[in-house]
């Protein structure tokens, strides 16, 4: 009977084992082959970061000031004035969001056509056009919907604000804590949409080469997503695996010394 339950015990480390192979398949993300590594791809090096095209979707603040404060509350909306399409009135409260044919609706002006505009041609685009109002006339220009995503092997991953013009992938890894110990530094995704197409790019941050790269700068909506190392899986069983094997090696101990008693 005891060299059963002995035989049982051994049965039983080795499923213990088997179970600490924890698959690192599971714990990937956006798994799959790409072959877009980011100093594979053109060799196209930018020291300065790219200006952002605004897309569908994005979500623009305006205002328009001039010496003509009256005219200027008119366009920016403060005077209270109702005559114009209601989307124009509700949207200008939070923002003008790009419709999906690839304009904003401007109290008084009517549609602009926005997409795939810097916001500096925006801007210039917008002073030509309240000119018909305003001789003399300042219009800003700004993107209200500039976040980043940073998830994955980081301290502190979560959604941040882009709090300046540019920043690139090491400046947004700190932000959420820098890489745990089991980030894998060769492997950061880089997720960008182009016209609401998702597009995907590994970035290896130990090569000097990226901070050349056009995608070492982000941009508005871009998301970071650090892989784990493989050992990562092993260490996270550790404890499991330790804590079993030592139950069953106390156990095997004890039965092998009842054995030897009965055979004495």
């Amino acid at each position: 009977m005891i060299n059963g339950l002995i035989r049982t015990l051994i049965v039983s480390l080795v499923v213990v084992l088997f179970s600490s192979c924890y698959s690192l398949k599971k714990s990937i993300y956006l798994d799959g082959d790409l072959p877009r590594k980011l100093n594979d791809i053109d060799g196209t090096f930018l020291q300065n970061p790219p200006e952002y095209k605004v897309e569908v979707n994005d979500l623009l603040y305006i205002r328009v000031t001039s010496l003509d404060e009256q005219t200027s509350a008119f366009l920016n909306n403060e005077s209270g004035y109702t005559n114009m399409p209601e989307s124009a009135s509700a949207t200008s409260l939070l923002g003008y969001r790009v419709d999906m044919d690839g304009s904003i609706e401007y109290p008084f002006i009517g549609k602009i056509f926005v997409a795939g505009l810097t916001l500096e041609e925006i801007r210039d685009k917008l002073t030509l056009a309240v000119s018909r109002y305003l001789e003399q006339s300042n219009v800003i220009v700004k993107q209200l919907n500039d976040n980043i995503t940073v998830i994955g092997e980081v301290n502190m991953p979560g959604r941040f604000p882009l709090n300046s013009e540019k920043i690139n992938i090491i400046e947004a890894l700190s932000l959420a804590g820098d890489l745990t110990d089991f980030g894998n530094r060769k492997k950061v995704r880089l997720i960008r949409h182009r016209n609401e197409i998702p597009q995907m790019f590994i970035i290896d941050i130990t090569d000097e080469r990226t901070i050349y790269s056009q995608y070492f700068w982000l941009q508005p909506g871009d998301i970071i997503y650090v892989e784990p190392r493989p050992y990562k899986a092993l260490s996270l069983n550790t404890t499991f695996v330790t804590a079993g094997v030592s139950m069953i090696t106390a156990t095997f101990a004890i039965l092998t010394y009842l054995n030897s008693r009965e055979e004495n």
